[in-house]
């Protein structure tokens, strides 16, 4: 248990910083779904994120959801306050995933991909 413990602390001290490339990679593959077929609504958050990533150059800065809320403000003062908050979120939603794939430690990968392998196949 205590063995676990210091992996986990290890591991949280030793993080890996987000690509700025990855991050802006993301957010245009983000974009481009949404063209086919997503809402304007949603095209526009994606849009004006994009906008807002390439303005401040890193990612990491969208880790912390004020920092994002901030950030967003700034950048983009005109926009009412629900699209304010929808690319924030967006912001924030995407950099914590990819932190958190980032970060992964390879004892938990490893477990992650045996349990896909694992897992029961139906055939019909």
């Amino acid at each position: 248990m205590v063995k676990m413990y210091l992996k986990v602390v290890a591991a949280m001290n030793d993080t890996k910083n987000l690509s700025f490339e990855e991050f802006v990679e993301s957010l245009e593959q983000e974009y481009k779904y949404h063209l086919d077929g997503g809402t304007k609504y949603r095209q526009l958050t994606v849009k004006y994120s994009l906008e807002v990533a390439k303005r401040v150059k890193n990612a990491n800065s969208f880790l912390n959801q004020e920092t994002a809320q901030q950030l967003v403000v700034r950048h983009l003062p005109s926009l009412d306050q629900d699209r304010l908050n929808d690319v924030s979120k967006m912001l924030r939603a995407l950099a914590g995933r990819m932190h958190h794939e980032k970060n992964l430690s390879d004892e938990l990968r490893d477990n992650r991909s045996k349990k896909r392998n694992n897992k029961l196949k139906f055939i019909f």
